[in-house]
């Protein structure tokens, strides 16, 4: 009788979970920016540097001007950035990192958020110690995700796993020794705890006509050839409001690209307006959407029976 040389595959569900359980790992890498890589406005990088400089004249300010007798001293250098979308929040987060000669570990809630109860803390745990152990900056993006209200009235293991989450991480913010920034959208979500734990929150506004100059200056460089002068066509396109940085950097590259593939070797004034027109009109038609929003009862035995098949929860039922 001929051997059945087909392994055998054990569908071991205790091994699988066990193995998705396993310590994550994270990514340590060097800042990509620079302070000389963004456009901020004067304020913010003044208050930026600011923080900064805790780390470096922390000994004076604590010890020989006497403020550790009347206040701890700031074990952790913590940032919160926060505004609109594509204001240069996250690029100035790298740029810290870089003025404090440091390699960067940036994260997503995603990235450490387990099914498991418990299990998103023990990857916050690990997060902070592989921080500390490569001397690295945590980049905490989308943090309101992570920063969330707490929940009040607890109904399932899930609610008690959020709040043991966010217990731990205020636990470790209190006794962390590097420097840890967070970048949202939505400060408005922040759990008050978190809030009093930040040393410093630097809000970043849409860039008004100065910094839209200052903004088109910095992406239309020296080299790209522009059928008008430089100063003129900057000026005409600063005058193009509701846009930001980032917007001003796709809209640059687009158009370059459109006019190397057509065999223009100018950019005129039209083709980059063109580009950040359609960066406007789509950002007003999500501002103008007239989706309706509604909502329907339905059974706890309905909504289980429908995740365990993994069908789609309807309403009224």
């Amino acid at each position: 009788m001929p051997i059945d040389r087909t392994p055998l595959v054990e569908d071991n569900k205790e091994k699988r979970e066990k193995a998705e359980k396993q310590k994550i790992s994270f990514l340590i890498t060097n800042p990509k920016y620079t302070f000389d890589d963004i456009v901020l406005p004067l304020e913010i990088l003044e208050e930026t540097k600011s923080v900064i400089a805790l780390d470096k004249y922390s000994e004076l300010i604590y010890g020989e001007w006497g403020l550790s007798q009347v206040m701890k001293s700031h074990k952790n250098i913590s940032i919160n950035l926060y505004g609109c979308s594509g204001t240069g929040k996250s690029m100035t987060a790298q740029a810290i990192a870089a003025e404090l000669n440091k390699k960067i570990l940036m994260v997503n809630y995603s990235e450490i958020e387990s099914k498991y109860v418990g299990e998103t803390s023990k990857n916050l745990v690990s997060l902070f110690e592989s921080a500390e152990k490569n001397d690295a900056v945590i980049i905490f993006d989308e943090a309101d995700a992570l920063l969330s209200r707490r929940v009040t009235a607890m109904h399932s293991a899930t609610d008690v796993s959020v709040n043991q989450t966010r217990n731990v991480l205020l636990k470790i913010l209190d006794d962390y020794q590097g420097v840890v920034i967070f970048t949202t959208n939505f400060i408005q979500n922040f759990d008050s705890a978190f809030m009093r734990r930040i040393l410093s929150h630097i809000k970043f506004d849409m860039p008004n006509e100065e910094m839209r100059k200052k903004l088109w200056d910095h992406y239309l460089v020296d080299k790209l050839p522009l059928s008008s002068e430089r100063n003129e066509v900057i000026a005409q396109l600063a005058e193009i409001e509701d846009i930001t940085g980032s917007d001003v950097s796709t809209a640059v590259l687009k158009a370059a690209v459109k006019a190397a593939l057509n065999g223009i070797f100018k950019l005129n004034t039209e083709s980059i307006k063109e580009e950040i027109n359609k960066i406007v009109e789509a950002k007003k038609a999500m501002k103008d959407d007239n989706f309706t929003v509604t909502t329907k009862k339905v059974s706890e035995s309905y909504v289980k029976e429908k995740l365990e098949a993994g069908g789609i929860i309807n309403g009224d039922n």
